[in-house]
């Protein structure tokens, strides 16, 4: 004891944590102010993310106005709960981040390999290095292989509809169809879809709490073996994977399913059927819930503006998809975007050639697509649809990574290569 008196000495030790605890939590709070990068003023225990934690803002809003409130900036800087943010809008930078520079931004930083989530450890999206190359061979090979029969018609999930509808939820029926034909075959229905989508879908605050603990810090996240979506399918959907289309195709691809499964060091069984469970959940989490976001904002669209609307149907009535249609998909993707943000780690230390500015090893990286869709730099009258600016009916000449709705360099989205 320094002192005589009990509660003095429990006092200097109660503010010596406080103390501790305080320099642990702001350790990084200048980092963006000595670099000379405007940043956004953060608080303890929060950073500058207090808005997206306390549902003020969304993740998004929250980039899309440090981006607006810097024009003249290459570079925006915040702090996310205690680890600095950075917030690229220069096309050219972003250029080099995710193409040149590749190898210095390869990683998505979470490290979820050791997870209890089957969904998470097995997902392309957050795997890196050698993983993440089997991963995407894998699923090539399986998307490859896939294919839709729909014996019965896509216009069936439609019957009966008439009057006033909620398009969405027509849009789902056609989709569970489409991806339970794709992955499990004609002859189950469409509840397996159903409960994984539902899963997915339903974001109580519980699983906004757990997604947050997930990106903020994924190692609590792995030590108290927390899930997002279940752990353990089902036995129906145990059952119906064990004969389905997928099952069959990851089969035959063969070394897809040998991913993580003889891996003596962890702690987690990755048998096939987790491995299909898996796939399953990757297709509807990365595949069906953007698809079905993004024919709610193209119908809404094309309900709003009735002309382009008339131009894109006699486009497909005239077997010119090219012309019209398909810019019209393009324009959609724009001003709604599935991805509003792109994030990257640095892997190591690394100078950006464009300024003096040096980051360290796991400083995360931002690229704020939604802001840049809708930048009146690249875009004349950004917040207008207008399929006619990708048939250079605008006049603009615009940077080739100011328009980036599946990413950009290798780690680009699975989903342009269909």
């Amino acid at each position: 004891m320094f002192f005589e008196s009990f509660l003095i000495n429990l006092s200097i030790i109660i503010v010596l944590i406080l103390a501790l605890v305080f320099d642990y939590v702001t350790k990084f709070f200048s980092y963006w102010y000595v670099r000379h990068i405007p940043y956004k003023t953060s608080i303890p225990f929060f950073g500058s993310d207090y808005h997206r934690v306390l549902g003020i803002r969304s993740n998004t809003d929250d980039v899309n106005k440090l981006y607006s409130q810097h024009p003249r900036d290459r570079f925006a800087g915040r702090i996310k709960s205690r680890i600095p943010d950075l917030i690229v809008r220069d096309p050219d930078v972003i250029k080099r981040m995710l193409s040149t520079d590749f190898a210095n931004f390869h990683s998505r930083g979470l490290g979820l390999d050791k997870s209890q989530d089957v969904c998470l450890r097995n997902n392309l999206f957050y795997a890196d290095g050698e993983k993440w190359n089997l991963l995407r061979d894998g699923l090539e090979s399986i998307l490859s292989k896939l294919d839709g029969e729909f014996e019965n018609g896509l216009q069936e999930c439609l019957s009966g509809t008439n009057g006033d509808a909620n398009v969405q939820r027509l849009l789902s029926k056609v989709l569970d169809y489409v991806f339970k034909d794709l992955l499990l075959g004609n002859n189950v229905d469409e509840s397996v879809i159903k409960e994984i989508r539902s899963g997915v879908e339903q974001r109580t605050l519980i699983t906004r709490l757990k997604s947050y603990l997930k990106n903020i810090f994924p190692s609590l996240y792995i030590l108290f073996g927390i899930v997002t979506l279940p752990e353990q399918p089902s036995k129906k959907t145990k059952d119906t994977l064990l004969n389905s289309k997928l099952m069959n195709t990851i089969r035959n691809v063969g070394n897809a399913c040998q991913i993580g499964i003889k891996d003596k060091n962890r702690n987690y069984k990755n048998d096939e059927g987790d491995f299909a469970f898996s796939t399953l959940a990757l297709f509807i989490t990365e595949g069906y819930v953007p698809c079905l976001n993004l024919l709610t904002a193209l119908l809404y669209e094309l309900a709003s503006n009735i002309e382009i609307q008339d131009k894109a149907r006699f486009s497909v009535s005239k077997d010119n998809r090219e012309d019209f249609l398909d810019v019209t998909i393009k324009e959609a993707l724009r001003m709604h975007p599935q991805y509003s943000i792109i994030t990257r780690q640095c892997v190591k230390s690394y100078q950006f050639q464009e300024s003096n500015l040096i980051i360290d090893k796991k400083i995360m990286i931002n690229v704020p697509v939604d802001a840049i869709h809708k930048d009146e730099e690249h875009y004349k009258d950004a917040n207008v649809f207008n399929p006619e600016r990708f048939l250079d009916n605008d006049g603009v000449t615009r940077h080739c990574y100011a328009y980036l709705p599946f990413g950009a360099g290798p780690r680009k989205c699975i989903g342009k290569l269909i």
